[in-house]
């Protein structure tokens, strides 16, 4: 889902920039009146750390077609929308500026698109869902509004890729556009399938019980991307991921440039 830099118009550069960076401030702004101490800041760079793992996984999903978590969500319910837009964003620039995974222009659209959009995402569904500080109860909704946002995002992917484009530059954009809202339909029951597991696995670190211990919940989450990584790593499938797969297969190859 990553958006290289041939994908976007440099309009669009600048209009998705401003966008990531507003959505970011705002971010920022909420995250200072909750406030954040030391155990809350280790903790989003161990769940950070986690995601950047996970994204580096690609599981086949369908014939030609791979899917990696996308993990917006995850980050967003646990650590709360603002920290964890802001803790997506860095790792979106990381994987940008050091594995060139993204585009450096195309960064503000996917910051827009796997941050800031799962924060909005969070924000409504905490809003429906029941009180209190246990993650167990809120599973159902988490995973739905994790599966929401692939083919939301895929909407977004879009029109990004088609605003302030030339007529003669869309030859095949209305397949792209049908093979990404049909692909993401599929990759969004994976984000949701694969998010209710690792919220399973991670409700022991929500637990007031192992917050006391300060630090630790911190080492289990890095410790626990560190095996993802590990395990998982060297079975990564090879093929394209839907965003990829439908613009070799719409003939429009020329959104996959970094």
């Amino acid at each position: 889902m990553h958006l290289g830099n041939g994908a976007i118009t440099p309009e669009c550069v600048v209009l998705t920039a401003g966008a990531a960076a507003a959505g970011l401030a705002a971010s920022a702004a909420s995250l200072r009146k909750t406030g954040l101490n030391r155990e809350k800041a280790l903790l989003a760079a161990a769940l950070g750390c986690l995601v950047f793992a996970a994204q580096a996984v690609n599981i086949s999903i369908a014939p030609g077609m791979s899917a990696h978590l996308v993990g917006g969500v995850l980050l967003g319910w646990l650590l709360g929308p603002g920290l964890g837009a802001l803790t997506m964003a860095t790792v979106l620039l990381i994987q940008a500026v050091a594995l060139g995974d993204g585009g450096v222009a195309a960064l503000g659209a996917n910051i827009v698109n796997m941050a800031l959009l799962p924060a909005v995402l969070v924000t409504v569904a905490k809003r429906f869902s029941p009180p209190g500080e246990h993650l167990r109860p809120a599973l159902p909704a988490v995973s739905i509004v994790a599966g929401l946002s692939m083919p939301l995002a895929a909407l977004l992917i879009v029109g990004e890729t088609a605003i302030f484009r030339p007529a003669a530059e869309l030859n095949g954009w209305m397949n792209f556009a049908a093979m990404m809202l049909g692909t993401h339909l599929g990759v969004g029951l994976f984000e949701c399938a694969l998010t209710a597991v690792l919220l399973m696995a991670l409700i022991p670190l929500t637990s007031p019980a192992l917050r006391a211990f300060g630090w630790r919940p911190a080492l289990l989450g890095l410790a626990a991307g560190l095996v993802l990584a590990a395990l998982l790593l060297p079975i990564s499938s090879a093929l394209p991921d839907g965003y990829e797969a439908a613009a070799i297969a719409s003939g429009m190859k020329s959104l996959l440039a970094p």
